[in-house]
């Protein structure tokens, strides 16, 4: 029961954030769930809950989603998706959690010194390969879509549309990915997601409620804060690990 409450209540928050910026929920629900999980574990369960919520957000943000953007970078991430998953079930989980810390942090700089990205297939091709590589290693595409969003300055609504989508399309595949090349999938896992599927709506309802009164402005400072805390998060546990 206890395992229960505290996974429902980190669904919560994870939910929250991706409620608020469009994503945000396997940033923060990977490093809180890997602390009383195996971290591959963590990984999978993510990966259901961002699956389970594809289908409403569809619904819910078609119109808003830039849909040229969304096909570059699906293209790019369908490709090395895989790879990273092959990676997740090889690489030590203390070694992966340092790599992505680092790889946040590096993106988090290049975002407070306004560094733009100009349109065009080679960026977001790329945004979606390195997003699909970590997608698949750590259930963290995060990081370098955002980045490619908030770097292009595309607005609020529309960059939250197209991250929501593009994450549950990554997830689809490293999910795919790891079902084909490991066994690591197991029963007790999709009861897990399942357990927690109700806290994850409730958090992304509140947050989504918070983002309709954010502007632009708050809307990336937001995005900045949750990459800051995912990577501070995660780097501290993979240090712990290492040392």
């Amino acid at each position: 029961m206890d395992d229960i409450i505290v996974l429902s209540a980190a669904t919560m928050a994870a939910g929250f954030l991706r409620g608020v910026t469009g994503f945000g929920f396997a940033l923060a629900a990977v490093p809180l769930y890997s602390l009383s999980v195996p971290p591959i574990q963590a990984v999978v369960m993510a990966q259901m809950l961002q699956i389970a919520a594809a289908p409403t957000d569809i619904v819910q943000n078609r119109r808003s989603v830039d849909r040229k953007a969304l096909a570059l970078l699906c293209s790019g991430a369908v490709i090395c998706t895989p790879v990273g998953a092959f990676f997740a079930t090889r690489l030590p989980a203390d070694a992966m959690r340092l790599a992505i810390a680092v790889v946040v942090l590096m993106g988090l700089l290049a975002l407070m010194a306004k560094v733009t990205i100009r349109d065009g297939k080679g960026p977001a091709i790329t945004a979606g390969a390195v997003a699909g590589l970590l997608g698949g290693l750590a259930a963290m595409p995060g990081p370098p879509a955002v980045a490619y969003f908030l770097g292009r300055g595309a607005g609020k609504a529309s960059s939250r549309a197209s991250l929501l989508l593009f994450f549950a399309f990554t997830a689809v595949i490293a999910l795919g990915s790891l079902a084909i090349g490991s066994d690591v999938l197991r029963w007790h896992m999709v009861l897990a997601a399942v357990a927690a599927y109700p806290s994850m709506l409730i958090g992304s309802w509140l947050g989504t409620r918070l983002f309709q009164r954010l502007g632009d402005g708050h809307y990336r400072i937001a995005a900045l804060g949750v990459l800051f805390f995912s990577a501070v998060l995660t780097g501290i546990k993979g240090v712990a690990g290492l040392i």
